[in-house]
């Protein structure tokens, strides 16, 4: 089993039992490649996304004609698990970190 796969499944053991997260919710930079985040700035530092753990949709409030969304909960090079929401206005949020 490679590290990166190793590291993977044991955050993904850690995160089905502890579900803690802190909210930040607060705007961040991201590099793509085409519409896939791989990389993302946050308090001066920078960070490689290694996987993307999940991924969807969610769609705002309809009366108040809220704009879709895109979740991305991610891990990344330094063992971190992250969610990132992208909005229709193409504005990358750090949503969450997962303790």
């Amino acid at each position: 089993m490679s590290l990166q796969a190793h590291i993977c499944q044991h955050y993904m053991i850690i995160w089905s039992v502890i579900t803690v997260a802190r909210r930040i919710n607060l705007p961040i930079q991201v590099t793509c490649q085409g519409q896939v985040p791989v990389a993302f700035r946050w308090q001066r530092e920078s960070h490689s996304i290694i996987k993307i753990v999940e991924s969807w949709r969610e769609c705002g409030e309809w009366w108040e004609k809220a704009p879709e969304i895109t979740v991305y909960q991610v891990l990344t090079d330094t063992q971190g698990l992250y969610e990132l929401h992208h909005m229709a206005t193409d504005q990358w949020l750090l949503y969450k970190i997962y303790d």
